[in-house]
């Protein structure tokens, strides 16, 4: 699996330079509200529910859940699959990379 850094690498400027102003472009927005139309027109369904599929996964995997009772939370009624392989994955990035999930659930928690 590519790392975000391994992603970033493989850009070449031009196109560091743009993701930079789309980073910036989701920085503007100044409401949850903003951020559902940003994301809406930018990304398709199929994208916006393997977002959330994963923040979902995130916030079980904060919380301590295993790799089962998360699978049991998110499986029908919910309507979602659940792999462990997605679960590890996501566990893996919550673990070792650049501490992007935990930094959002912190300030999360701050705003609480």
């Amino acid at each position: 699996m590519q790392s975000g850094n391994d992603f970033w690498n493989s850009l070449n400027k031009e196109e560091q330079e743009e993701l930079t102003s789309l980073y910036k472009a989701i920085l503007t927005m100044e409401n949850p509200e903003e951020l559902h139309a940003f994301f809406t027109d930018l990304c398709s369904v199929n994208e916006l529910n393997s977002m959330l599929h994963r923040w979902q996964i995130v916030l079980r995997i904060d919380k301590g859940m295993s790799y089962e009772e998360i699978i049991r939370r998110l499986a029908p009624p919910a309507g979602k699959t659940v792999s462990s392989t997605t679960i590890s994955r996501v566990k893996n990035c919550y673990v070792n990379e650049n501490g992007g999930y935990r930094t959002a659930l912190k300030r999360l928690n701050e705003q609480e």
